[in-house]
């Protein structure tokens, strides 16, 4: 909810974060930004030598990605002697069996997945819900200095055409920020990448295999995020 979002948003940038990442929405937007605005002012007033505000960054998907599922299931043919084991282990509270609401809550659920391996009947799925790519680009990209993309090796089409409609408003960015699970073709898939976003190839010395590289474009950093592999 924006009221938590404002709050942790203040606490990691008077606790000395460089970056802080929220999803691709104006409202947690808006509630981020409020929390900066509010460590900024506190800063100031405490006479803080060295603070600098964070970078605000939005994530986006190019295809599908766990990191902007949701967790589903009918309460309605869920075993009334179950002992909920996904109503325990929810760590924000968004599953609920109460008498005014029961199931999960969207606006809670941030999909980490705990849910689905723990129901004893197998009936918690989970669905994918990306931001539009048009929704980003002309009511986020303006207002953050950063951008990550999750991706999957092999969806050059899936990240191609978010990325054309995305080019006018990247010029801005300080970081872009590309995430790809590990897998194979994964070296290949990424240089593929680079091409599409016209990033010149590492320096001698780098590897794509490392688990984060930071090269310099004219305008921005790109980071490539190669999550799980050593």
């Amino acid at each position: 909810a924006p009221p938590e979002i404002r709050t942790l948003t203040l606490t990691y940038a008077l606790a000395g974060a460089d970056c802080i990442d929220v999803a691709a929405d104006p409202a947690v937007i808006a509630a981020a930004k409020s929390g900066l605005d509010a460590a900024e002012r506190i800063a100031k007033a405490d006479q803080r030598s060295g603070y600098r505000r964070p970078w605000l960054m939005v994530s986006m998907s190019a295809g599908e990605d766990p990191h902007f599922r949701k967790a589903e299931f009918d309460p309605a043919i869920c075993p009334k002697d179950c002992p909920r084991p996904c109503e325990k282990i929810c760590p924000v509270e968004a599953i609920e069996f109460a008498a005014d609401f029961a199931g999960v809550r969207r606006d809670r659920c941030y999909g980490c997945g705990r849910c689905l391996p723990v129901c004893p009947w197998g009936l918690i799925a989970a669905h994918s819900y990306p931001t539009p790519i048009d929704a980003v680009a002309q009511q986020v990209l303006s207002q953050v200095d950063a951008l990550e993309i999750h991706t999957h090796v092999g969806e050059h089409a899936a990240f191609k055409d978010p990325w054309q409609t995305l080019q006018p408003w990247v010029g801005n960015l300080q970081i872009i920020s590309i995430s790809c699970p590990d897998g194979e073709g994964l070296v290949n898939y990424l240089k593929d990448l680079q091409q599409i976003m016209k990033v010149p190839e590492s320096a001698p010395g780098k590897d794509l295999k490392a688990s984060a590289i930071a090269l310099k474009t004219k305008s921005h950093h790109v980071i490539w995020q190669t999550d799980g592999r050593p």
